[in-house]
């Protein structure tokens, strides 16, 4: 989801942009239509995987209120294709490209907090590489005999 989500923010500016030329926005409304589709199947499963449940749900919640934005951003579009010269209709696609950027935001936010488990999980299995690799280490120079021991036991005794 989160090509998508990084991708927005210049569809966004091109269509503020075509306000002063409205032939493009037909293209650039139907790309963001087929990105958000794709957005809409990872949300999905990012959502079914969340943890906790809580944050599932508030995933699915935010790709649906992004979907409305850019249902909104869009019709917008093609009003402003239909009156170019519609000051008040750019006025409304602007604001329409202000509120999806609001969206994108708090969905970024969602996954992120979704990620917070992942991230934990990562950490500690870096962690957890780490003293394997010490306990190898270790390991390697006992059985070399380089480690002095405090008494007259072997190492084969510990192992």
């Amino acid at each position: 989801p989160v090509n998508f989500l990084f991708l927005l923010p210049v569809f966004l500016l091109q269509m503020t942009k075509s306000v002063t030329n409205p032939e493009e926005l037909g293209g650039l409304a139907s790309q963001m239509t087929n990105d958000y589709g794709h957005l809409a199947l990872q949300g999905r499963m990012a959502a079914a995987t969340a943890e906790p449940e809580e944050i599932g749900f508030q995933i699915k919640t935010r790709v649906q209120e992004l979907g409305h934005g850019c249902i909104f951003l869009v019709q917008k579009a093609g009003a402003l294709q239909i009156c170019p010269m519609d000051s008040y209709t750019k006025r409304e696609l602007i604001e329409c490209a202000r509120a999806v950027t609001e969206k994108v935001s708090l969905l970024l936010s969602a996954l992120q907090a979704g990620n917070k488990g992942t991230q934990a999980c990562i950490t500690a299995a870096s962690a957890v590489s780490g003293i394997i690799a010490d306990l190898d280490t270790t390991i390697m120079f006992a059985t070399a005999g380089t480690l002095n021991a405090e008494n007259n036991e072997s190492f084969a005794d510990h192992r």
